[in-house]
């Protein structure tokens, strides 16, 4: 079967425009009423339109991926925080059990319990006065002793409380991230939408024209003429929008059969950032769902994944294997064969088969190997 290339936006808008472009090689702006140089300028407009969308998609899908490493870094940070406050509290008590020591010594030394009391000691015999000071010598080495425990139970506590303090601000910081790049992709997707439905208006505009063209050339040409343009302008459309919908015959290890097998149930369902199944998906997200119903884990973020299989050359590529996209690996698809991927595009998109190398086309890994 022939590569199918990348599906564009609007299903009704491609058979629009094939019929202008039919139309427009055929010869026939003038009698249209459309001067060849406005119908031109209509052209590059459109064009335009659909190059500024494919850039948002670029930099939704961006945002979209950093979310999803700024999510996996934000609970080690939370564990961090954790952690280090266990740390503290260990240090605390531990430094009120040294105090209260210490405290017990302020008393005895207050009630004369101290080694400067040896000047006033009495005794009956040598051995006496030497027993006794004994007991003060000792009295005074525990107090050094508490001394310098305490001593290490505050630098514990102080540095338990640095690490808890630190880890929080990372924490913060990296919650405050995550909420600069969900703005990112929600201002980008709106945008987006902005922009499809002025598309939307103006192909509704392109079907109406088209309808009344074709009504003054029927009128105008024989039924065969006509005929043959309208099977003409239905066949590049059909072209441009039949797509596989049930997977082929997959060699190779179980578990890529079963990945691709997955990725064809999930067709049609909705493109959401941040989304990982059962019903709507990311691009990371669709990867990491249908190889976990293979038994593989994928981490859901496309850098992560970059580096969770063996890297296959384009010529070696297989059915089940990643292919992704971008100097910065912000996209990427299931390889499925005949130079199509299945792939979760972009907001407002459904889940799809595509041509799998398009311009920006930066490499591929095999899962579970």
């Amino acid at each position: 079967m022939a590569p199918l290339r990348p599906l564009r936006r609007l299903g009704s808008l491609r058979l629009a425009s094939a019929v202008v472009s039919v139309v427009v090689l055929a010869g026939t702006t003038a009698v249209l009423g459309v001067s060849p140089a406005n119908a031109g300028s209509l052209k590059a407009r459109i064009a335009a339109a659909h190059r500024q969308l494919a850039a948002l998609d670029t930099k939704a899908e961006a945002a979209t991926e950093r979310y999803n490493a700024a999510r996996i870094k934000l609970a080690a940070d939370q564990r961090s925080a954790t952690s280090a406050q266990h740390r503290l509290s260990s240090a605390q008590q531990t430094l009120a059990h040294m105090q209260k020591a210490v405290s017990a010594f302020a008393v005895a030394a207050y009630q004369g319990q101290t080694l400067d009391s040896t000047l006033g000691v009495t005794a009956a015999s040598p051995q006496e006065f030497l027993d006794k000071m004994t007991t003060l010598q000792a009295v005074a080495n525990s107090q050094s002793q508490a001394l310098a425990q305490l001593a290490a139970a505050q630098r514990s506590e102080e540095q338990a409380r640095s690490t808890a303090s630190a880890a929080l601000k990372a924490q913060q910081t990296a919650t405050q991230q995550m909420q600069d790049d969900r703005n990112t992709v929600l201002a980008a997707a709106q945008q987006e939408q902005q922009i499809l439905h002025r598309l939307q208006v103006r192909e509704q505009a392109i079907i109406r024209a088209a309808r009344a063209r074709a009504a003054r050339l029927a009128a105008q040409r024989e039924a065969a003429a006509l005929a043959a343009r309208v099977a003409a302008a239905r066949a590049a459309a059909a072209a441009l929008t039949v797509q596989p919908t049930s997977p082929p015959v997959v060699t190779g290890s179980g578990g890529a059969r079963v990945a691709v097998q997955w990725a064809y149930r999930e067709l049609g369902k909705p493109y959401q950032w941040g989304a990982a199944g059962p019903n709507s998906f990311d691009c990371s997200g669709l990867t990491q769902y249908v190889w976990g119903k293979a038994g593989v884990y994928l981490d859901h973020y496309t850098g992560s994944q970059w580096n969770e299989g063996q890297h296959v050359d384009r010529s070696q590529l297989q059915p089940g294997d990643l292919v992704f996209f971008g100097s910065d690996l912000h996209h990427v698809g299931l390889y499925v064969g005949n130079n199509n991927m299945i792939e979760a595009p972009y907001t407002g998109a459904n889940v799809r088969v595509s041509y799998a190398f398009r311009s920006d086309y930066a490499g591929a890994i095999r899962p579970g190997t």
